[in-house]
């Protein structure tokens, strides 16, 4: 008799990939509008005392990261880092806004930890499945309420006692969430080992699970003010080795476990993501590389796929190889006519609240074969899927932009693309990361805590290594494109010298400035850089701009919306519209204006 060994990385890995097929097929997918806090029981599920503790946890983190993906969607439609349908915002941000998040909590995370803890409770020593668990409930709590304000808490999870429960003040459900981070950092730091459970971020790990209670924490103390904590908090997230993301793999079927722009841009009839105009005009500068070391942003060829030459309205370069019209090697601007057809706006004058602003230049199209939208633009889906800009290796697992800012012209007709296409499979096959919280971003919060604590050279260096780290980080995706030519991509000198070019500005900033008559900057602040730099590090998990622009107003420099009259940025959203209609102990809101209690209720110009 032969004694088989099981190997149990091996195992592991099968399970994990079980795991998300039965999850990505059910559990996932969650109605808009049926939300309900009351679990019915079935005389066919098992009974809480039966459930496997190990796939309870793994529905947990899954419900967990579905709902971190809707506030990073969110947050980066009002920060501008990602493109906002929609002119008006009350219309925009309904009764469906945070329903997956509210139903991830109160439908399946709550009633998962309730069947951990009874199994706890009955002599199974589940600390580490407590510990992780609880920290996510904490987090997500905190993040219901920066999005809501007051939300259901003590009487939750109890629909025998409380079939339609009362929602809690704000202010102390965001204090009960941080016991529930103390709580869970207790489990964690009594246990040694991960045991059977497979886990989905940090691979069992269990220091960098303490590490991101902390940093929980961290945040939290940020949002309600307390610098002196943020400044001083130890034993964070301070490397990208610790940083909190989902991965995604490159399956496309049972189950596709791609990156989720990956599958709407990565297709055979071309790309579905509209790229956010602002970002990408911010990030490119006036002539991208040309312009010389120090003016484009390194991460942005990381970041996009441009897929023609120039976009209609505005301009792009050529270089004149051969000498046809001067000296051999010149650059040249090329000026592109509208075109109604692909481009409907490149054909229209600016909107008249944004003549003669900022705005003007990028509104409708950005220079170099930049093709995105603008904030509030709610126009039809023209026939541009081979032509807009597409989702690149950062973070979505796409394409590295390796064609150079200036088209190399040999005498041919410049027309179409640099041969960049996307298409099923290409680049890195969607295997990309749902980034949540990053080394870069708690950076980010001590440059933020420093500079209002008044400590502007700390927040300086805090900036500096916030910028040193998401672009190294981001950089290193590029090895998901085999395929790419690396040729344009950027060197160290060029990521030093731009780093060095933003501190230097920052430096240089006045700690305040005033705007103009149309609201925008007569001069960049120390925060109007410190807010861009810190939205441009959080492309693609965006969830905290939304925090920052409420919480500082700032940065002021954001796009304005196509829409004259949006209506009222959103303070907060309105609830449920399920958890409306099935609870009478909680009235919709009719506009967007309550205030969450750590809001001041700061006014940025931008909205």
């Amino acid at each position: 008799m032969h004694l088989i060994k099981k190997d149990t990385n091996i195992m592991k890995k099968i399970y994990k990939y079980l795991l998300l097929t039965m999850l990505t097929s059910g559990t996932l997918f969650y109605s808009c509008e049926t939300i309900e806090l009351e679990q019915l029981a079935s005389p066919n599920a098992l009974s809480p005392a039966q459930a496997d503790v190990d796939l309870l946890l793994n529905n947990i983190q899954m419900s967990y990261m579905g709902a971190m993906s809707s506030f990073n969607n969110l947050g980066g439609d009002l920060g501008r880092t990602d493109y906002m349908f929609g002119r008006n915002y009350f219309n925009n941000y309904g009764s469906g806004t945070v329903s997956g998040p509210w139903n991830s909590l109160y439908t399946s995370i709550l009633p998962d930890i309730s069947a951990i803890e009874g199994q706890h409770s009955a002599g199974n020593d589940l600390s580490y499945h407590l510990g992780v668990s609880k920290l996510m409930q904490g987090h997500l709590m905190m993040m219901l309420v920066d999005n809501l304000g007051d939300i259901v808490y003590t009487q939750a999870n109890n629909p025998t006692e409380f079939p339609t429960p009362t929602l809690d003040n704000d202010q102390e459900v965001y204090t009960a969430a941080i016991a529930l981070i103390d709580e869970a950092l207790g489990y964690l730091n009594s246990v040694t080992t991960s045991g059977s459970a497979l886990d989905l971020f940090y691979d069992g790990d269990i220091s960098k699970w303490i590490k991101l209670g902390n940093t929980i924490k961290m945040r939290a103390n940020l949002t309600v003010g307390n610098y002196a904590a943020v400044i001083s908090a130890s034993n964070v997230i301070s490397s990208t080795a610790d940083d909190f993301e989902f991965k995604y793999g490159t399956n496309i079927l049972q189950p596709d476990n791609r990156h989720p722009d990956y599958n709407s841009d990565y297709r055979s009839d071309g790309a579905n993501v509209y790229m956010s105009n602002w970002l990408m005009d911010l990030m490119v500068s006036q002539y991208g590389d040309v312009g010389g070391a120090g003016h484009t942003d390194p991460r942005r060829r990381y970041y996009w796929v441009r897929q023609n030459w120039r976009t209609p309205g505005s301009y792009a370069l050529y270089e004149d190889v051969d000498g046809r019209f001067g000296d051999a090697g010149n650059i040249y601007i090329s000026n592109g006519d509208g075109d109604g057809q692909t481009l409907q706006c490149s054909l229209q004058a600016a909107p008249s609240h944004i003549e003669f602003t900022p705005d003007e230049e990028f509104w409708c199209s950005v220079k170099l074969g930049y093709w995105g939208r603008s904030h509030g633009n709610d126009e039809g889906t023209p026939p541009d899927g081979f032509l807009r800009t597409a989702s690149g290796v950062y973070p979505a697992g796409g394409m590295f932009d390796g064609r150079a800012d200036a088209f190399p012209y040999v005498g041919e007709s410049i027309s179409g693309t640099y041969g960049q296409k996307v298409g099923l499979g290409k680049g890195g096959g969607g295997k990309g990361i749902q980034p949540i919280i990053l080394a870069s971003y708690v950076e980010f919060w001590r440059a933020e805590a420093n500079l209002l604590s008044g400590n502007d050279g700390a927040a300086a260096t805090n900036m500096e290594n916030a910028m040193t780290m998401s672009i190294a980080k981001v950089q290193s995706f590029g090895a998901l494109d085999g395929a790419a030519d690396f040729s344009q991509a950027p060197d160290a000198t060029t990521v030093s010298d731009f780093i060095a070019d933003i501190v230097a500005e920052f430096n240089a900033a006045d700690l305040t400035t005033a705007v103009d008559g149309n609201g925008y900057p007569v001069e960049k602040d120390k925060m109007d850089i410190l807010g861009e730099q810190f939205f441009v590090a959080m492309y693609g998990g965006a969830a905290d701009s939304f925090n920052f622009i409420r919480r500082t107003g700032y940065p002021r420099t954001m796009a304005r919306s196509l829409e004259g009259n949006p209506g009222s940025f959103p303070r907060s959203v309105l609830y449920p519209g399920g958890e409306i209609q099935t609870n009478p102990n909680i009235q919709q809101r009719t506009d967007l204006n309550t205030l969450v209690f750590w809001d001041s209720g700061t006014t940025n110009p931008a909205n």
